[in-house]
């Protein structure tokens, strides 16, 4: 049997990343530790299937307080591609200038705080949108994008800008332009490999930044894996890590929308 192409391409797309974007990964990670350390956020933003990258950001095993993902239901949750919740809402939802806008007037940003915006082609208006707040109100900008997709593709905010353009830094996920890796003749080109990109990225700067703040002595609880199988005082153990994670959480986000 021949190897399999989609696995030695995403391999080839992760190499890529590590190759070029650690300079980049470990500036956002030193501002993200930055605020973290400070008691402030780092917020995460993904619309469509970029959301899930910020859904494996945070809250998940490994992850740790400070992180605040930014959950728009209707531009993250595809229960069926038709009907209710449907594929075409979220599409069209993504492409609506103003609505970012919208959304992130439900919280209290600090000029301390951190935005992570993720999105693979950085054109719809939504991400775009959550980028310029973020910067009116004095916050570092992180994109986390593919800039072969972007860069491919014309922007649609009324501003001209792609995300990579309203973002103070951006982290190239090395996803070709077209997101698929594999062309199968007579079949078509199948096989994305965005999610798996941004996924890799967040989880480098999750890593980074953990390294950091440990760095500087600052301690916080981080979520366990709490399934696997482990003796009594080890699962005791950990249930009372899961506690005070979400003590922390909750303390850290109290009082944070409006």
């Amino acid at each position: 049997m021949a190897p399999n192409a989609f696995l030695a391409r995403i391999t080839g797309v992760i190499a890529r990343i590590d190759e070029t974007q650690q300079e980049a990964i470990d500036t956002a990670a030193t501002w993200v530790a930055d605020a973290i350390a400070a008691d402030h956020h780092a917020f995460l933003f993904g619309a469509g299937h970029s959301f899930l990258a910020v859904m494996d950001t945070y809250p998940r095993i490994g992850s740790f307080p400070g992180w605040v993902p930014i959950h728009e239901l209707s531009t993250s949750y595809m229960p069926g591609v038709l009907g209710n919740q449907g594929l075409r809402q979220v599409l069209y939802l993504e492409r609506v200038e103003g609505f970012g806008r919208l959304v992130m007037e439900n919280y209290r940003l600090s000029e301390e705080d951190v935005m992570v915006v993720i999105s693979n082609s950085g054109v719809n208006p939504m991400g775009v949108d959550v980028a310029l707040v973020a910067r009116e109100h004095g916050l570092k900008t992180v994109c986390v994008t593919s800039r072969a997709h972007s860069l491919a593709g014309t922007p649609r905010h009324s501003s001209g800008q792609r995300l990579l353009e309203a973002c103070d830094l951006v982290i190239d996920t090395c996803v070709p332009a077209g997101d698929t890796l594999v062309d199968v003749p007579g079949f078509g080109r199948v096989a994305s490999a965005s999610t798996i990109g941004a996924c890799v990225v967040m989880q480098a700067l999750v890593a980074a930044t953990a390294e950091l703040l440990a760095g500087r002595g600052h301690r916080t609880p981080v979520f366990p894996s709490h399934n696997a199988g482990m003796a009594a005082d080890e699962q005791e153990a950990a249930e009372r890590m899961v506690d005070d994670w979400f003590a922390e959480h909750a303390r850290r986000t109290a009082g944070l929308t409006r």
